[in-house]
């Protein structure tokens, strides 16, 4: 059985990454269309989105996720689905973060600037916390929480803004 679950632990990791890496892509055609005005790239953006979708649901399936559909506001399931969605496009940055000082170290190591490559370094390791700290909260979001859901209400950030600057009948208006 812990074969198993390290396959499954695995094959979520891959799919949270194909999840990342499609909503990456649809961010950088909605950057190119936005600078070119082609339209034609809004059916490939739409076509990546419905992609990405795709393997949310794959992955839910795969972890036996699932709940009722959102009205007017998000269910849980959907509120988890875009903290996923935005957790795992943060460990993507903060891969390619972590390339671009990697590639600075580099250079100021070449050039005998061993003060500044250390620095560098300490901000390496700074980035490699995040990226651990973010594999460690998609794996706690999606192996954890998830099972909890169905004991919790739903909420929504606007709400939880509203409730911090004090305002009683927040949860009653639209």
């Amino acid at each position: 059985m812990e074969g198993s679950n390290l396959w499954e632990e695995a094959l979520v990791e891959e799919v949270v990454y194909l999840i990342a890496h499609l909503a990456h892509a649809e961010q950088h055609l909605m950057e190119l269309e936005g600078e070119t005005k082609l339209e034609d790239l809004v059916l490939y953006i739409d076509e990546l989105r419905s992609r990405r979708k795709s393997m949310g649901n794959l992955l839910f399936s795969i972890l036996e996720i699932s709940g009722e559909k959102g009205g007017e506001f998000r269910s849980k399931v959907e509120s988890l689905w875009c903290v996923l969605k935005h957790l795992s496009m943060a460990l993507v940055h903060c891969d390619e973060s972590a390339e671009k000082v990697i590639r600075r170290i580099d250079c100021a190591t070449a050039q005998g600037r061993e003060e500044e490559a250390k620095k560098l370094g300490e901000k390496l390791k700074e980035l490699y916390d995040l990226r651990q700290s973010l594999r460690n909260s998609i794996r706690e979001f999606l192996f954890e929480v998830s099972k909890k859901l169905a004991k919790v209400q739903a909420i929504r950030c606007r709400e939880d803004l509203c409730l911090l600057e004090g305002e009683e009948n927040a949860l009653q208006r639209p």
